[in-house]
């Protein structure tokens, strides 16, 4: 029993630093090793009266010494040892007590013996019943490490279908087994068991593919591919438990942990050379230098400086991972510093900018100002209109992220898709750095879920038939997002079948939705595929048919205030594009004149204005009044008497056109005027007239007053009424 007197104030803060620089190692960080050793020289001095603590700090620091070294047969079990040691360390320093309780203690030197690592801190350790508790108490470290894990795990699955295709690129592999390693780390520092076991278990897996013993086949990334799943439970399950104030659930591992024990691994590879390191000259003089690289020549010309000079002990391994580390951190890129902040902060900044943008406008709006004609208050005007945004500009950016985090997600969609239906597929991704407000991210993960399934289901052929069509036998799926004008546009593109119009044609008309004596465009029969319920599936399957699923994607994207084009093109292919706004708290809109009132029509469904001639304008009986634009003839909806704004029965001619789209259908919209084009900070009408049918919310315009914003699925949908 030690006592807890002599340990110095800082310890306990040295030590956080320590388990937080461990469970980031990897087998091959010479730069991080070399930190870790320093660090570790610290914890030395700080325990130099505890005998007992000296040693087995000494034992620390020879196994990373042998590390460094690369005398150590399995690496990564090695840098377990070393996290484990630092978790005793910093059980005594809470609780006072050495040999600490629990069953790391005997865990720790049961895997000593296993790698042969005994040195002069070893000691038989006690019989010990206690278990450790996860840390419950440090909740935004829990949060981070569930939201961080998740992205690993996202990684990974994207990583395992490239080695599954290119199962020779030994970096792929490694990519893979790098955030497994943190996982397991991270995890064990939180005392999370069965998360760091399950880790621990793949990590061991893909050690012997790295070392050759195990080649990469499809079972084994299933195999992979199955832990990730198991880990994605796990993790699910914490969050959960965190929140409802409960331990987490146990797990079975039996089963995979069977399956990854069954992995053949019998021959072991010998580990490389250590690289060439440089020596600081402050732990060599200029001479000794000189005369260790003459010596080199002479008798050692194939072995590297660094580690003859380690071996002879005129340099410690300490001194040559941190000249090392000092190389590399030379050669690396500067690294962006970045700053968590809460979300809810960002959301309240946005919103006062947008309060800031609508006081600039009614300011630059008022009457009085105008009337002053002051050239210095004009500019100074503009530029306050400039900084107001610019600032605006720099605040939306903050709720922006990279979409390549969701087009990731499809990558094993694809791939278990493709298996199950024994189909081919390549899946190529474009514009993943294009960046969404990250409010929609996760809105449109299942449209695109959607979207993907029925490329894959019903519009590339199998392997047969695209031969016998004189197709590749692999199909092609795009994935696409790039910016265009004030919109974010998402492409799902294939080249299989495309849509079979006939069909769905015949499906509509036998549940109604079409008149037999109508014949609708192209462009409407495509987009009845969007009504609830509507498939065209010859037989139900677990991938699709039941006729839910795309009227979702529907419902989604117009709810984020979005359009869905649709270009088929029959025995080619057929691309889904969804254009979206960049944010859901700015649209780009065109300001028009209806009567005393000013409504706001969004700038993605309006395809021209124009003043028709008398001769273009017709009532039909039945039909009421419709306006001929180029050749084509359209409904004509009257806002004024839509919303009551007017009782002026104005003749089209002379009035304003605005021709509109939705889905397929065009609507020739009759205003006074058009007032100008301007973004538009959207505020919600409230509870009260939040359902009504043809707005989609308001703003404040820069006189002060309340514009609408028109919502144009709903305006065709009172038109038909």
């Amino acid at each position: 029993m030690s006592d807890k007197s002599s340990e110095p104030q800082n310890l306990a803060a040295t030590l956080e630093q320590l388990a937080l620089k461990v469970v980031m190692l990897e087998e091959d960080d010479v730069q991080g090793l070399g930190v870790f050793l320093a660090q570790l020289e610290e914890v030395q001095a700080q325990v130099a009266q505890v005998q007992e603590l000296t040693s087995f700090v000494q034992h620390l620091n020879e196994v990373g010494q042998r590390l460094v070294m690369q005398e150590v047969d399995t690496a990564s079990r090695a840098l377990d040892l070393l996290g484990q040691g630092v978790v005793l360390l910093q059980n005594w320093a809470r609780e006072g007590e050495w040999p600490p309780p629990g069953e790391a203690w005997e865990n720790y030197w049961r895997l000593v013996q296993e790698l042969g690592l005994e040195g002069e801190g070893s000691s038989s350790p006690p019989a010990v019943e206690a278990e450790a508790e996860p840390i419950w108490d440090d909740a935004e470290m829990m949060a981070n490490f569930l939201t961080e894990a998740q992205e690993h795990l996202e990684g990974i699955e994207t990583r395992l279908v490239y080695l599954e295709q290119n199962s020779s690129d030994l970096e792929a592999v490694n990519a893979i087994f790098r955030p497994f390693h943190t996982i397991k780390g991270v995890a064990g520092f939180l005392n999370l068991t069965q998360i760091q076991e399950l880790s621990h278990d793949v990590e061991w897996l893909l050690d012997r593919v790295r070392g050759g013993q195990v080649t990469v086949s499809t079972e084994l990334v299933n195999l992979v591919l199955e832990a990730v799943d198991l880990l994605k439970e796990m993790l699910a399950d914490l969050d959960k438990s965190l929140s409802e104030g409960r331990g987490p659930t146990i797990f079975d591992l039996e089963a995979i942990k069977s399956k990854i024990a069954q992995v053949d691994a019998t021959a072991s590879e010998a580990a490389p050379q250590l690289g060439k390191v440089p020596v600081a000259e402050d732990n060599l003089s200029p001479e000794e230098l000189t005369e260790a690289l003459e010596r080199q020549k002479v008798t050692e010309p194939s072995q590297l400086l660094g580690e003859m000079l380690s071996q002879e002990g005129t340099v410690a391994p300490q001194a040559v991972a941190q000249a090392l580390a000092t190389q590399m951190a030379a050669a690396e890129a500067p690294v962006t510093e970045t700053v968590k902040v809460d979300l809810a902060k960002v959301d309240n900044l946005v919103d006062l900018m947008g309060e800031l943008v609508i006081v600039q406008s009614q300011v630059c709006q008022n009457h009085k100002i105008e009337a002053l004609a002051d050239q210095k208050l004009e500019r100074d005007l503009g530029q306050m209109a400039r900084i107001t945004s610019e600032l605006q500009k720099i605040s939306m950016s903050l709720r922006m992220v990279p979409i390549g985090t969701t087009f990731r997600k499809m990558v094993r969609l694809v791939r278990d898709l493709s298996h199950k239906m024994s189909k081919e597929v390549n899946l190529q991704l474009d514009g993943e750095d294009t960046e969404i407000d990250r409010s929609m991210v996760e809105a449109i993960y299942d449209p695109l879920v959607h979207l993907v399934r029925n490329a894959v289901d019903h519009g590339l052929e199998t392997p047969e038939e695209r031969r016998s069509r004189g197709k590749p036998a692999p199909g092609n799926l795009w994935l696409r997002a790039y910016h265009l004008g004030g919109d974010i546009i998402i492409e799902i593109e294939d080249d299989g079948q495309g849509l079979n119009r006939e069909a769905i044609l015949a499906k509509a008309r036998e549940r109604g939705l079409v008149l037999a004596e109508e014949t609708p465009s192209p462009e409407r029969i495509d987009h009845l595929i969007f009504e609830p319920g509507f498939s065209t599936a010859k037989e139900v399957t677990n991938v699709s048919g039941r006729g839910v699923g795309l009227d979702v994607v529907k419902e989604t994207i117009v709810r984020l205030r979005g359009k869905i084009d649709i270009a088929s093109r029959p025995g080619e292919g057929c691309r889904f594009l969804l254009r979206l706004p960049l944010t859901l708290a700015i649209i780009d809109g065109m300001v028009v004149q209806v009567g005393a009132e000013r409504y706001i029509i969004p700038t993605v469904g309006v395809q021209e204005t124009l003043r028709p001639g008398r001769e273009d304008c017709f009532t039909v009986q039945g039909q009421g009044e419709l306006i001929q634009v180029r050749s084509h003839l359209m409904p004509l909806v009257r806002l004024h008497r839509l919303f009551e704004a007017s009782d002026d029965e104005l003749h089209p001619s002379e009035a304003l056109i605005m021709v509109v789209e939705h889905e397929g259908e065009k609507r020739a919209l009759l205003v006074d005027d058009i007032l100008g084009k301007q973004e538009i900070v959207i505020k919600s009408l409230g509870p009260l007239f939040q359902k009504q049918e043809g707005l989609a919310g308001g703003t404040i315009l820069g006189d002060g007053r309340v514009g609408l914003i028109l919502d144009l699925a709903g305006l065709i949908r009172l038109e038909n009424r």
